[in-house]
């Protein structure tokens, strides 16, 4: 199998999927509220809602660095943004995740198997080793929600 479509079936199971290490990222979202993902149950931690739009943020900075955007998506919001407080706002934060998530997955179903091998421009890594790491920090932030719930 190609690498290339490893790393979409990861990155898909991870976030819609069936995952091998439990409930993938809409599951875990499933029944949070806009007050429960504004938590902050330990603290000094990050919420939920601040979560979400950290994985976002950095998966938007991802797809930069695959070339496909000039600059992420989330003008004018920095790593760990504001979050918001109503439901609506809430439903914006996962919908962006969502729509970054897809075009990741659309992103990876064209990618040269043989680019992966290539260094990011201005960037001392690899195409491999940065999809790889968007994968590995969503699961790592991903089992902070699931504790954070």
């Amino acid at each position: 199998m190609k690498e290339t479509k490893v790393l979409y079936d990861q990155i898909e199971s991870t976030f819609k999927g069936k995952s091998w290490h439990g409930p993938n990222l809409i599951q875990l979202l499933e029944g949070v509220t806009a007050e429960t993902a504004n938590l902050h149950p330990i603290l000094k931690r990050h919420s939920i809602w601040e979560l979400v739009n950290h994985m976002n943020y950095w998966m938007q900075i991802a797809l930069k660095d695959l070339n496909e955007f000039e600059s992420p998506i989330m003008e004018g919001k920095e790593d760990w943004s504001f979050t918001g407080i109503s439901e609506n706002e809430w439903q914006i934060s996962v919908t962006a995740l969502e729509k970054t998530v897809n075009r990741l997955l659309i992103v990876l179903t064209n990618f040269s198997e043989t680019k992966l091998n290539e260094k990011v421009p201005n960037k001392n890594y690899t195409y491999r080793y940065l999809l790889f790491g968007v994968l590995n920090h969503n699961l790592y932030h991903m089992g902070q929600i699931a504790v954070l719930k």
